[in-house]
């Protein structure tokens, strides 16, 4: 099992070449295709404020945004190419309103794509969110999410699971099955283990972790019991004290579009993630 076809939004930000270094990485170990999307958004901010902007102001503004695109494809295209990896390059224009349906499209037909965490204190971080939101929710397909402070411990390779025996947990570790096979270490996490029904076999976690081994994947359980707590500051604490280099978990919530927020543990993961996440919904 690996990831055969990969994609990564590009932007003209700093954080962006994280985002590319990460994805060029797993396309080059997986050997997989790399695509990279950039979007150039068309201006529609007369038809919002109801006047009339001279189509010189918009054309200045589009030649700008096009040339934002561009360097970040050039970037991306420089990156692959010194990786050795394959790869295809695709600058989408739209209106900014579509773009989150426009990458969700392109996520479909994709085995993970990555996208960065939006960063609250930089311009452009709602877009980001609603970037996320589309892929996440309406693409079907994993979500490789990367911080923007960077990858602390790429060298750590060791993955921690949240896992509480759910459908989008499930989904979001077969998802990651290619990502985990060589790690030195995977973790099961469980916060505040259920008590097993008669008829079940082993505590909770154990199943999964026996089937993450017949993949070749060196899988433990760990049980965290604290009540007190949400299970987010569990999940968030174990992942800083272990120094894992990646979390999977399942999403959960409603649209950032429709509410603002994933709600519970997925947004406040999603705003304090200091390692990468990958997350099936």
């Amino acid at each position: 099992m690996s990831y055969k076809n990969i994609l990564v939004h590009l932007d003209d930000s700093d954080t962006c070449a994280e985002r590319v270094a990460a994805a060029i990485a797993l396309a080059k170990r997986q050997e997989a295709l790399i695509t990279g999307i950039a979007l150039a958004l068309e201006s529609t901010i007369s038809s919002y404020i109801g006047i009339e902007i001279p189509s010189s102001l918009t054309a200045a503004q589009q030649v700008l945004v096009e040339e934002s695109a561009g360097r970040a494809i050039a970037r991306f295209e420089a990156a692959a190419s010194e990786a050795g990896v394959e790869f295809i390059s695709r600058t989408i224009s739209c209106p900014a309103t579509k773009a989150p349906a426009q990458l969700a499209f392109f996520a479909k037909h994709a085995d993970l794509t990555f996208v960065g965490q939006p960063n609250p204190d930089e311009q452009g971080a709602a877009f980001q969110e609603s970037l996320m939101d589309g892929v996440l929710h309406n693409s079907g397909r994993p979500v490789y999410v990367v911080p923007y402070i960077g990858r602390p411990n790429v060298k750590v390779r060791k993955a921690v699971i949240a896992w509480d025996g759910g459908n989008k947990a499930v989904r979001a570790v077969n998802d990651a099955i290619p990502l985990l096979q060589n790690r030195d270490e995977v973790i099961v996490l469980v916060v505040n283990p259920k008590a097993r029904a008669k008829g079940f076999v082993g505590k909770q976690g154990e199943n999964i972790a026996t089937h993450l081994i017949r993949h070749g994947i060196n899988a433990t359980v760990d049980y965290q019991v604290a009540p007190n707590l949400s299970t987010d500051t569990v999940i968030l604490n174990y992942l800083a004290d272990s120094g894992a280099d990646l979390l999977v978990m399942g999403a959960y919530g409603h649209s950032r579009l429709r509410e603002r927020a994933f709600g519970g543990v997925t947004e406040s993961i999603l705003h304090h993630m200091t390692a990468p996440v990958l997350m099936s919904e």
